[in-house]
């Protein structure tokens, strides 16, 4: 049995597809902005690799206001495919973080999630896709998708989840840093 624990030193964030007009029309948006925007904070805290891809800018735009700043930072990648590993940038920029568990936010859990998740457990990576950092316009279609990822091998769990499994114990200093996150 493999160790599915989540340390600093094995993790990995990817943000997938938080774009304004794909945005526009998904339900929950408040709180999955809020639950992406804690994720890539507490990945910044905690010094883990986080990389952000964009589907099809000239036809869907940039990243959504909510989240325009805490993502600046991130390298990103355009990509055509649904699934990220579609890109052979982002796998390069993901293989190079020598991360094997892979936390999985953004839109649409059905399409692009779901597709990536599939795509990195197929490449025998830890898949962990954060149900509060992810979204669908129809919620059939978001509850299928965690459904269809979980039965493929992929954790399903919260931001808060991880990012306290990440921490490990309180009084650190980065604990103290992550805190104001979830209060």
């Amino acid at each position: 049995m493999s160790d599915w624990r989540l340390t600093t030193d094995n993790a990995a964030v990817v943000v997938i597809d938080p774009q304004e007009k794909l945005m526009a029309a998904m339900p929950r948006r408040a709180e999955v902005t809020s639950a992406i925007e804690k994720l890539v904070r507490a990945a910044d805290i905690l010094h883990l690799p986080a990389l952000l891809t964009l589907q099809y800018v000239k036809g869907l735009g940039p990243v959504c206001a909510e989240l325009s700043d805490v993502c600046a930072k991130l390298p990103a990648f355009e990509k055509l495919h649904f699934s990220c590993c579609g890109s052979d940038q982002f796998v390069s920029a993901l293989k190079a973080t020598g991360r094997q568990r892979i936390l999985l936010c953004g839109i649409e859990a059905h399409v692009c999630v779901q597709q990536t998740a599939i795509d990195l457990l197929n490449r025998g990576l830890f898949v962990y896709v954060c149900a509060d950092a992810v979204t669908s316009r129809r919620e059939l279609d978001y509850l299928i998708a965690i459904e269809r990822m979980r039965d493929c091998g992929a954790v399903i769990t919260t931001v808060e989840s991880a990012v306290f499994e990440l921490l490990r114990q309180a009084g650190t200093d980065t604990f103290k840093a992550c805190l104001p996150l979830f209060k």
